[in-house]
């Protein structure tokens, strides 16, 4: 391998750099960690999701946009499950305006679950000392836009696909 092509070390977000939670936490506190991590001036979001560590900051999950979401609008999510058959039309998305009210209203008492029954598992780890193409790899074939960096068997960060994105298109001879 030559050695001018990046690692996936050159291009890790270290992890107090990036949105994480202990599992013990809330949804609120996901939602405000989300927020922390907001940038320009509109506020935009930059990461879709944190990771979830133990008490021994160990890395054992990941919480999505999507997953806090669902987790403040139980009801609205068992809904979308329903199959057309079973009388979903549609139209089905311009109901959803009838659970407004529900939803506003149940929002706090939502907010106050711990995030470990929203989290994920984090199927894939790369080392800090893999290259980048090996990250590629892993995140197409898995559907992931995250990767979790670790050195020496500890969470140090992650890799995303933007990240990998522009260094990989940065090397390429175009």
């Amino acid at each position: 391998m030559a050695e001018n092509f990046p690692l996936v070390r050159d291009v890790t977000i270290l992890l107090d750099r990036y949105p994480h939670l202990n599992e013990h936490q809330t949804l609120q506190d996901a939602i405000t960690e989300i927020h922390s991590f907001a940038v320009g001036e509109k506020e935009r979001i930059r990461y879709s999701s944190l990771l979830i560590v133990n008490d021994s900051n160990q890395l054992v999950g990941k919480v999505t946009l999507n997953d806090l979401l669902h987790g403040l609008v139980p009801r609205l999510v068992e809904a979308t499950k329903v199959e057309k058959f079973e009388g979903k039309g549609s139209e089905f998305s311009n109901l959803a305006i009838l659970m407004e009210d529900s939803f506003f209203s149940n929002c706090k008492q939502q907010s106050q679950k711990k995030i470990s029954e929203f989290m994920s598992k984090i199927p894939l780890m790369i080392t800090a000392d893999s290259p980048l193409l090996e990250a590629l790899v892993m995140m197409l074939n898995t559907e992931n836009t995250i990767l979790p960096v670790v050195d020496e068997d500890k969470i140090i960060g992650v890799v995303c696909m933007e990240e990998l994105f522009t260094a990989i298109t940065s090397q390429c001879a175009l």
